[in-house]
């Protein structure tokens, strides 16, 4: 039974006391909260490494520790949440972002803070969805997972424009710092979230290989493309064209609020081509701008390729959150979200640390390759989700 007395009405203006009140919103703003401090990790980690005098192949390998940590602890985790909770997960994992970034931000032990900071990544991963499934009702899941992903998805927007100019003022040795309060903020939200719902039950996955090979494999052939340019997309622009932080920055701002906004969209989307055709459409349209950013000369349409394939290509996600969730039991849920997760970030950190390697040997040519290849797996995954969902049944 979903508690859907917990929403307001769907219709016309929340007010300010609906809002706190409503759990999902609460939830909803601790998202935005934890995701403003992880997209200014995520997009200045490289300059805050650089910064520290790494090397290159140093910067790859210290990506794949961010995600590899959660690959290490998926299994356990998959066991942990079902048994303490969503609630009780998620402020675990804020405390830990905090105790990480502040060793990563120090520079005192920097892979143990990568690898603190992992694990938080994880346990957000394996608890957030089915808390927010539990939150609202199945009619309204695209909806709701779509607004939550374009709320933490702008967030980037804000982080990393602060980001960047406070890297030209300050320096980037000391910006992943501003997450720590982000971080810190969320904690007290999600402690005020009501804990039932998700504990005590049993992980099981007897039975249910194939469904859940089907579910993931595009999602991993597209994190092994993904992991070959997106972690050097900053790097790759601030050296073909010479660009400041600060202006590096408000690229990567204006890619976040663009995706955002495309999220919003996919509601409509989804009532207009059915779930499923909404994931392919949006990203099969994302692959020729993916081209114009690896190839385009021009920086004014290399900025439009960015802001462009970025929201195409990730505007699927919550889409596929909220169709996958009609496949799985409550009880599978963290266990397979957590698991999506660590395949992804398993070969996005394996195509992370190759790209590492091989833009160490070539330079900025590496690039031309390296596009290449994240062309060509995109278009397989894409070619994968008609399969992927092709006689499942359904168990929600």
């Amino acid at each position: 039974m979903r508690p859907r007395a917990l929403l307001p009405e769907p219709r016309g203006l929340i007010s300010e006391e609906a809002f706190v009140r409503a759990p999902v919103y609460r939830f909803l703003l601790a998202g935005f909260l934890w995701s403003f401090g992880a997209n200014l990790v995520y997009f200045f980690l490289n300059f805050h490494l650089e910064a520290l005098g790494f090397s290159r192949q140093a910067i790859g390998l210290a990506q794949a520790v961010v995600l590899l940590s959660g690959v290490a602890f998926a299994w356990p985790l998959a066991r942990l949440i079902p048994r303490v909770g969503y609630v009780r997960s998620l402020e675990l994992a804020f405390l830990l972002g905090v105790g990480g970034g502040v060793l990563l931000g120090l520079g005192l032990f920097v892979f143990p803070g990568l690898a603190l900071y992992g694990l938080a990544g994880a346990l957000v991963q394996g608890a957030a969805a089915p808390l927010l499934a539990r939150l609202v009702p199945e009619e309204r899941r695209v909806a709701f997972f779509s607004l939550q992903a374009a709320l933490t998805t702008a967030s980037g927007f804000f982080s990393t424009l602060l980001a960047g100019y406070l890297s030209d003022l300050l320096g980037a040795r000391w910006v992943l710092l501003f997450a720590l309060p982000f971080f810190a903020l969320a904690y007290p939200l999600v402690r005020g979230l009501p804990r039932g719902g998700g504990e005590g039950k049993p992980f099981r996955f007897r039975g249910r290989f194939r469904a859940w090979l089907r579910l993931l494999l595009p999602q991993v052939v597209i994190g092994f493309g993904a992991g070959l340019v997106i972690p050097f997309l900053n790097l790759f622009l601030k050296e073909k064209f010479g660009l400041s932080y600060g202006t590096t920055g408000l690229l990567f701002a204006l890619s976040s609020l663009a995706t955002g906004a495309a999220m919003l969209l996919q509601p409509f989307l989804a009532g207009r081509l059915g779930r499923l055709g909404a994931i392919v459409f949006v990203q099969a349209l994302s692959l020729p701008f993916l081209a114009a950013l690896a190839w385009a000369p021009w920086l004014p349409l290399v900025t439009l390729a960015l802001l462009i394939r970025g929201a195409l290509m990730n505007a699927a996600g919550p889409v596929y959150a909220a169709l996958v969730m009609d496949y799985l039991t409550e009880e599978e849920r963290p266990g397979f979200f957590l698991l999506e997760s660590a395949l992804w970030s398993l070969l996005f950190a394996l195509g992370s640390a190759l790209s590492g390697a091989v833009q160490e040997a070539l330079g900025l040519k590496a690039f031309d390759l390296l596009f290449g290849g994240t062309l060509a797996l995109y278009a397989l995954g894409i070619l994968l989700w008609p399969w992927a969902f092709r006689g499942l049944e359904r168990v929600d």
